[in-house]
């Protein structure tokens, strides 16, 4: 069994940056590609139909270049359509290279593809081939992971509550029930943080705030065990130690697949 890794968090997300151009090559009316930018689920991209290849294209605009080592997707069919997928960069929009081999993911649940950075281009481009309808995508990021360290205390990765509306009777007895979601929830904490730690983190609030972002928990065994989360509003790390150190204590919530 390999060795646990540290906890990361993958936020940093190039599509819908400033000044850049987000397309696609084709497009069913009514979800357009920029939905997949803004790490909401209540909007999706859809394809006109199945026939590809599909190329969603990110033009980071003249004179900018962005880096990547992650692909991250959530909500969507690629597995169930057979699709294979890949991410290409380009430094004149017209030449593309792969960042990594075509593969098809083993399920429609999110995932993260981890890839060594080729470096910083001006042109991305999420490629698909071969669905057998016409693929769609809620959530998709591009960027450049964040990792953490390790939880200092103990946590339960598949922590979940049944969000429900339940009706008991005046004798105490269960009427109905009505189940609506199933929430997950993840507790991290970081004792004695140092301040490049606490830096990640602190980015990752100012910038991100309470969108989503993609969870992995333990990505040395349990690659595939990614979750979208979002933080509770309230930031709270104290300082110790003369203000060296800090504590730094983090809940998440999103709603499992």
């Amino acid at each position: 069994m390999a060795d646990w890794a540290k906890i990361k968090f993958f936020w940093k997300n190039m599509l819908g940056s400033d000044g850049s151009i987000l397309s696609a090559s084709s497009t069913f009316p009514g979800f357009d590609v920029a939905c997949i930018s803004n790490m909401m689920e209540t909007n999706m991209w859809v394809a006109a139909d199945a026939a590809g290849p599909h190329h969603i294209t990110y033009d980071a605009g003249a004179g900018n270049l962005e880096e990547a080592d992650y692909l991250a997707i959530s909500g969507h069919n690629l597995s169930t359509t057979g699709a294979r997928v890949s991410l290409q960069y380009s430094s004149n929009g017209e030449v593309y290279e792969d960042a990594f081999t075509l593969f098809t993911p083993g399920s429609d649940r999110t995932f993260v593809k981890e890839f060594p950075s080729p470096g910083a281009y001006r042109f991305w481009r999420l490629a698909i081939e071969n669905a057998t309808a016409a693929p769609c995508i809620t959530i998709c990021a591009i960027g450049t992971g964040t990792e953490l360290d390790y939880a200092t205390s103990s946590f339960d990765p598949h922590e979940e509550e049944t969000k429900a509306s339940v009706n008991i009777s005046q004798g105490g007895f269960l009427a109905g029930a009505h189940s609506h979601y199933i929430e997950r929830s993840i507790s991290l904490r970081f004792d004695d943080a140092d301040p490049a730690l606490y830096e990640k983190i602190a980015e990752w609030r100012a910038l991100s705030g309470l969108k989503n972002c993609f969870v992995m928990w333990e990505p040395s065994g349990h690659q595939e065990e990614v979750f979208l989360m979002r933080p509770e509003p309230r930031f709270h790390n104290p300082l110790k130690h003369g203000g060296k150190r800090r504590d730094i204590t983090l809940h998440l919530t999103g709603r499992k697949e």
